[in-house]
């Protein structure tokens, strides 16, 4: 059961609160916890949603005994709301162009955004960052589950005609090319990265696992 339990907050490392969602801690009988919100309860299961909104069920055996008596207390009168990110497995992610189509998303999903700032048509190591990573099945995979993907695409010598990306390209501070940063869904600028030797689908999932904006 506490690797179980292990395994959950693994699960919900990326997600943020959704709007309806009423969350709270829970633990087993060893003292390990996880954030989840309680769904419905089957006879002695408990159905509960992380905050990725996937869904796990277990027996009320392995809760503590306020666990036991929120879930007595509260089963007859918490509804089983829509899950805005349950879908997130069926995602199919796809570079957008605009951060307020990002920031929606990222509300929807509870997903961070990955802001890469990039020259396709005449930056090199953009081209090779293409070829090793964002073009590879793996990553794809990832993103899907994991990321919101906004682009801004530069010409050579670093201008665009959009307005946004120019703005955006100073407020983060970019100053050469591929760069690309990990935001919360604000938008706000967090950890940046770029292209190197070692990069991979492998090494950035677990860049991206370990400075993942904390959930608020």
């Amino acid at each position: 059961m506490k690797k179980m339990f292990f395994r959950l907050l693994v699960i919900a490392s990326f997600t943020t609160l959704s709007v309806h969602a009423e969350y709270r801690t829970w633990t087993n009988p060893s003292g390990t916890t996880i954030d989840a919100e309680f769904m419905k309860q089957d006879g002695d299961n408990v159905t509960l949603r992380l905050r990725n909104g996937k869904l796990t069920t277990f027996s009320q055996s392995k809760l503590s005994d306020a666990d036991r008596e929120f879930i007595k207390t509260n089963a007859s009168k918490t509804p089983v709301p829509e899950s805005p990110a349950a879908t997130n497995a069926d995602r199919k992610a796809k570079w957008l162009t605009k951060m307020e189509k990002a920031k929606e998303e990222s509300g929807k999903t509870g997903l961070p955004i990955l802001v890469l700032f990039t020259g396709t048509s005449w930056c090199g190591y953009c081209i090779k960052l293409e070829d090793v990573l964002f073009s590879k099945k793996e990553f794809k995979t990832f993103a899907n589950e994991n990321l919101v993907l906004l682009m801004y695409d530069f010409e050579s010598g670093g201008s665009s005609g959009s307005k946004e990306a120019n703005e955006l390209k100073k407020e983060f501070g970019v100053t050469g090319y591929p760069s690309f940063f990990l935001t919360d869904g604000s938008g706000s600028k967090s950890v940046r990265g770029g292209y190197n030797d070692n990069i991979s689908p492998e090494t950035f999932a677990e860049w991206v696992k370990k400075n993942a904006p904390a959930k608020k």
